[in-house]
């Protein structure tokens, strides 16, 4: 049972953001960070029993960032059409996620392995 743990914690995440979207879309903001606090301490656990109890997957390698990603760019969408913030921030972020997956997909399949590590 506990290999899904991480797994299970990574799709939590993407239940949570509903929650959130519908927060900050009623302007409920202490409830979106509860949501939003939830999600972060799910993503510290997720990764950190995974790399523990060496349970690391290539679904939790795939979906993990994917949630991450998911979550940052639906609160920004939320904020920029609730006026909160400038749609020229939104588009920002989504021009540097495209730049990061058209480089991942230009290092897919040579030697090269780069890794994200939060303790760095």
């Amino acid at each position: 049972m506990l290999k899904y743990v991480p797994n299970i914690l990574t799709i939590i995440r993407f239940l949570l953001i509903p929650p959130i979207v519908i927060a900050i879309s009623s302007e409920h903001f202490i409830i979106a960070i509860i949501f939003l606090i939830l999600s972060a301490i799910s993503d510290v656990l997720d990764g950190f029993i995974a790399r523990k109890f060496d349970l690391v997957t290539d679904f939790g390698k795939l979906v993990d960032p994917l949630a991450d990603k998911t979550t940052q760019l639906a609160i920004l969408v939320t904020l920029a059409i609730k006026g909160v913030i400038p749609f020229w921030i939104l588009a920002i972020v989504v021009l540097k996620e495209f730049a990061m997956i058209a480089g991942a997909s230009f290092l897919y399949g040579k030697e090269l392995v780069v890794s994200s590590k939060w303790y760095r």
